[in-house]
């Protein structure tokens, strides 16, 4: 059953279809639907926002009819208050409570739909993004700002290091790895790495609008589409692209300040020291890192390490059987000093394809091999 109002609240804020029908779990045809009743009607985001029930059913009567009849609708606003109140309350505590509510008429939602509805109520409603965040539910990553140097102790030559990071908002257990690059490969295996570094998978991974992420449909348009690369890791892992709103801040909160501990608490510590390869590198951060999760104690007295293990791990989904490898198709010439060899030799001249991966590559000449 959609909910129009979130469909329309984000197709006000110029959202691709890819982006509302990941966030708010409808259809393409909703999401058609709510477009063209908006453009029609000249619907504004403050005439949208101020929509009652008996509105929204009158724009869009079988969805909105089927969905307040068929299901109990849960106390968005009072959960709200609770989590205003008690910064431990979770929306898993707020689903059991509405669950075991004394039974009315009509079915009661599912927890991942409940947490999508929520999700949606609190983008429409202002509601601030970072007020509490569901455990395991989502994985932020960006590029820190700033870059540590490698100089080569032969040359002398200076290569920059990039670093990446992520972080769970929930417990804060913050992962960071180096590359010398910040191409779309260096992204997806460093998402790799992270997913490894959790022992899981969150539903939802939170992207900056990097060019390794996102791409403009067109020159000047500013809504934007998770590019291919990224979508096959997303689709490898069961995960879902949701890239930050470019326009809402509090959207990259807690990604900025996980990039501000890695630039104080990373960079800050390891540009004292000189480092002539990435692995020396990495292995340094890795050992940051590790203090940074298990040895930092909070306000209220735990570790980012504890509080993940404790209330997030076991939430997080199972890694895949095999690990993702970055696939790209070229067609390759043999040339004179070399051939392949398929159940046909191919002689000086012809065309063959090459699948080319991280870990090996696969080489066509007609078929398969």
């Amino acid at each position: 059953m959609a909910d129009y109002s979130a469909i329309m609240a984000l197709v006000l804020e110029r959202r691709s279809y890819r982006e509302i029908v990941q966030m708010v779990g409808c259809s393409r045809r909703e999401v058609s639907l709510v477009s063209k009743t908006v453009k029609a009607r000249g619907i504004t985001a403050a005439q949208a926002g101020s929509m009652s029930r008996d509105e929204l059913a009158e724009l869009f009567p079988d969805g909105r009819k089927n969905v307040s009849a068929g299901f109990v609708q849960p106390d968005f606003a009072g959960i709200v208050n609770s989590m205003k109140f008690n910064r431990h309350y979770t929306l898993q505590q707020a689903w059991h409570r509405y669950v075991q509510a004394p039974a009315v008429q009509g079915r009661k939602y599912g927890y991942t739909q409940f947490c999508q509805l929520f999700n949606d109520y609190a983008a429409v409603h202002e509601v601030v993004a970072t007020l509490h965040h569901e455990p395991g539910r989502a994985m932020l990553v960006d590029w820190a700002g700033d870059t540590l140097p490698l100089i080569d102790a032969v040359t002398g030559e200076v290569t920059k290091a990039y670093l990446f990071v992520a972080v769970l908002p929930y417990s804060g257990m913050v992962f960071c790895t180096a590359f010398t690059d910040m191409k779309q490969e260096a992204w997806n295996s460093a998402h790799v790495q992270a997913f490894e570094f959790y022992g899981g998978v969150t539903p939802i991974v939170v992207p900056d609008n990097a060019a390794t992420a996102t791409n403009r449909h067109s020159k000047g348009d500013s809504t934007r589409v998770v590019n291919a690369k990224y979508q096959q890791l997303a689709d490898h892992y069961g995960t879902a692209i949701v890239p930050a709103r470019s326009n809402r801040p509090r959207d990259k909160a807690a990604a900025e300040s996980a990039v501000n501990v890695a630039n104080k608490r990373v960079i800050g510590y390891l540009a004292e020291e000189l480092w002539s390869t990435l692995a020396e590198l990495n292995t340094a951060i890795e050992e940051r890192v590790d203090e940074i999760n298990g040895q930092i104690r909070r306000v209220d007295g735990t570790t980012r390490a504890e509080q993940f293990t404790e209330e997030e791990a076991p939430l997080l989904q199972p890694l895949p059987a095999e690990r993702f490898e970055s696939v790209e198709w070229k067609q390759l010439k043999v040339g004179r000093n070399y051939h392949l060899l398929t159940e046909q030799p191919a002689g000086f001249g012809h065309v063959a394809e090459g699948r080319v991966s991280w870990g090996h590559s696969v080489l066509d000449h007609g078929r398969r091999i």
